[in-house]
């Protein structure tokens, strides 16, 4: 060890800060010379999950970034630690599913339902508190962030909202994941005046200057507005070339026959689909003109778009597959294959339904996805090549009630499509 260059015991160091900042925690205990050599590696690579670790690491920042510097101490000298990969959720890994309105109907005490509510949106608050803490100390430096966010979305205290992405600056930032977490509707929280009407709303963003240049990858999973999301990151990350929406749900359907129109008239899918010919709950689709603001970045920087449907809602028993969602989501799945198998090119990937109704992109496939890319790997980026389009995944059944709740709000900036 005393023979070894410290340029050496950095590299090794840097390559083995990889895994979730345990081997990171674990040099610092090993001797003052290891602390102090491996401590811009040590949280390289960070998984912080649950609501109660987040605030304790933000409370850990504070302390660090408020200690007087020692000139004895050669520790503080090295803060800060840079974090290169970053995966946050708001809930631990067995407990990471959406929880506040099966906890609240499991109950008509009207006051325990409150009491239940108000538990959820104080998590939220300080989660979303100490994660603003945690962009502030890692906006500069971080290259992969995943947010897997649970019930964060209805809480009227404790979401994030989309300022916190023109907030802070992230120059390095390539890959960006995110469930859930924010704003349904995507206000800003600076208090700025929100309207409806999509022109007004187009112009503002339009006003907004890049605070993710770097950034090449987003993948997107519901519950999320997918549509809003795009549009209004599109001026803050101009260089988007891959995206993946995950987990598409009944009131998506629209968007992914404006996808299909937007993809259409790059000439990357056929604007007629004859093999949809009545097998459809609803008229044929067929592309039109695109006489709205596109979402999908431009034709010279998109080189991926990667599209998962929801596993169907359980079949019409007592409910209509209007009301459960089954027609639109069975629709829409028929539209996202059916474009696939006519595609002109492998820009345009369709993956089928997950394993799960209800969860869907679940926790462990978004860490799996995120440790993938952090090392270099492929993640959740799927080639045209490696799908098999027609496999039907039998859904594993998880005690989640399905469908049973708003996810996000229906509500598009998008206008209403005409069916014909």
């Amino acid at each position: 060890m005393n023979s070894c260059p410290p340029e050496i015991h950095a590299q090794i160091f840097s390559l083995a800060c990889t895994d979730d900042g345990f081997t990171g925690r674990s040099l610092s205990h090993v001797s003052r010379y290891v602390r102090q050599a491996s401590a811009p590696f040590q949280w390289q690579s960070l998984v912080i999950s649950g609501a109660r670790k987040t605030k304790k690491f933000a409370e850990l920042l504070d302390e660090l970034s408020s200690r007087n510097p020692d000139p004895c101490d050669h520790i503080s000298t090295l803060f800060p630690r840079p974090i290169t990969h970053l995966f946050v959720s708001n809930r631990m890994p067995e407990d990471a599913r959406e929880r506040r309105y099966n906890e609240m109907g499991a109950t008509r005490d009207m006051a325990e339902r409150r009491k239940i509510a108000l538990a959820f949106d104080e998590e939220a608050d300080s989660w979303a508190a100490a994660i603003r803490r945690i962009f502030s100390y890692a906006a500069g430096t971080v290259r992969t962030l995943t947010m897997m966010c649970y019930d964060i979305h209805v809480s009227p205290n404790g979401r994030l909202f989309f300022s916190d992405l023109k907030r802070y600056f992230f120059p390095m930032l390539e890959e960006l994941t995110i469930r859930g977490g924010f704003d349904t509707r995507l206000r800003d929280y600076d208090g700025a005046s929100h309207h409806d009407d999509d022109d007004d709303d187009a112009a503002r963003v339009e006003a907004s200057a890049p605070t993710l240049p770097s950034l090449r990858r987003l993948h997107l999973i519901s519950p999320i507005s997918f549509d809003l999301f795009l549009l209004r990151l599109r001026p803050l990350a101009p260089g988007i070339s891959h995206v993946r929406l995950s987990e598409l749900l009944p009131f998506d359907y629209d968007m992914t026959r404006q996808l299909y129109s937007e993809l259409a008239a790059r000439a990357l899918v056929p604007p007629r689909l004859p093999g949809l010919r009545d097998c459809m709950w609803s008229a044929e689709p067929v592309a039109r003109p695109v006489d709205w603001v596109a979402f999908l970045p431009q034709e010279t920087v998109l080189a991926q778009l990667v599209l998962q449907p929801s596993q169907l809602p359980r079949e019409p028993d007592r409910m209509c597959g209007c009301c459960t969602g089954y027609y639109r989501v069975d629709d829409m799945t028929r539209l996202l294959k059916e474009m696939a198998r006519e595609a002109f090119s492998d820009q345009y990937v369709f993956l089928p339904a997950g394993k799960r109704r209800g969860l869907g992109y679940a926790f462990e496939e978004g860490m799996a996805d995120w440790r993938s890319r952090a090392i270099g790997g492929k993640g959740c980026w799927k080639e045209r090549g490696e799908v098999d389009i027609d496999f039907v995944q039998e859904p594993e059944e998880h005690d989640q009630a399905v469908w049973s709740a708003p996810l996000r709000s229906s509500k598009s900036i998008l206008r209403n499509w005409t069916m014909s």
